[in-house]
C-alpha cells in the first residue's frame, strides 16, 4: 500500500479515514504505526489502518490500529477468523476486540471475514453505531459479482440485524492474494436509508445520519422488534 498516494486523495474534513485490509501488508508493527500516524497527521482524521502481519509469540496475527490525529493508537484489534488460503499459511486466529468511540459514538472493527460471524457484534456488552471492515474480499468465482453481491447482502443483514451502519472497505477488483484475486466489495450498508437503496458501492465520503439512526432504532423498539 502506498501511504503517500493516500494522503494525495483523502478529502479535507473527514472525521475517518478506513483503509483496506493488509494496507500495510509485510510492515513491522514499528513502522506500520509509523506510516498510520504520518497519515493521521497530515489528514487531520483517525484512521483505521487496515492491517499487517503481527509477529508474535502465538504466531503471524492479522492486526490493525486506529490512530487519532494525535499520533494515539487508540485501539487495536485483530482477525479472530483468518480465511482460507491466509489460515493455510500459518495466520493464527488473533483476539476479539471492543472497538472504541469517535465523538461520542461507539465504533467496532471487523476485520474482514470476522463479518460474516454475527456472534462478532453479538457478544458487545453495547450496541455500535458503526462497524469498520477493512476487506481482502478473495474470490473463488471467475467474475468479481457473485462475491461482491454476496458481501453486499451480508454488510445490509449485519446493519438492520445490529441497527448499526457498516463501511467496508476493499481493495479493486483487480488485487490479488496468493493468485486469487479480489472482489472489490468497498462501500456502505445503511439500515435506514431515505431512499430505499440499502447499499451504497464504491470508494467514496459517507455523511452518517446518527440522529436517524437513532430514530430507527426506537421505532424499532416500540414495535418490539428488536
Amino acid at each position: 500500500m502506498n501511504f503517500d498516494a493516500i494522503e494525495g486523495v483523502v478529502p479535507p474534513e473527514v472525521d475517518v479515514v478506513l483503509l483496506p485490509e493488509l494496507a500495510g501488508s509485510s510492515l513491522s508493527r514499528g513502522e506500520y504505526l509509523e506510516r498510520l500516524r504520518g497519515l493521521a497527521a497530515k489528514t487531520g482524521a483517525t484512521v483505521v489502518g487496515g492491517s499487517h502481519y503481527d509477529l508474535t509469540e502465538a504466531g503471524v496475527v492479522n492486526r490493525g490500529a486506529v490512530v487519532d490525529p494525535q499520533g494515539e493508537v487508540v485501539a487495536e484489534y485483530d482477525k479472530v477468523h483468518p480465511y482460507g488460503v491466509e489460515q493455510q499459511t500459518g495466520v493464527v486466529p488473533g483476539s476479539p476486540s471492543d472497538g472504541f468511540e469517535l465523538l461520542g459514538r461507539r465504533a467496532q472493527v471487523l476485520l474482514c471475514a470476522d463479518l460474516w460471524y454475527s456472534g462478532s457484534l453479538a457478544r458487545l456488552a453495547e450496541p455500535v453505531d458503526v462497524v469498520l471492515v477493512p476487506a481482502f474480499s478473495v474470490t473463488q468465482w471467475g467474475t468479481p459479482l457473485p462475491a461482491r453481491t454476496l458481501w453486499e447482502h451480508m454488510s445490509v443483514a449485519r446493519a438492520y440485524e445490529f441497527m448499526t451502519y457498516v463501511a467496508v472497505s476493499d481493495w479493486h477488483h483487480e488485487a490479488t492474494y496468493h493468485g486469487h484475486p479480489c472482489a472489490g466489495v468497498t462501500g456502505l450498508a445503511n439500515p435506514c436509508p431515505t431512499t430505499g437503496v440499502f447499499f451504497t458501492p464504491g470508494a467514496t465520503v459517507h455523511d452518517l445520519d446518527f440522529p436517524r439512526l437513532d430514530a430507527f432504532r426506537a421505532d424499532r423498539a416500540t414495535r418490539n422488534f428488536r
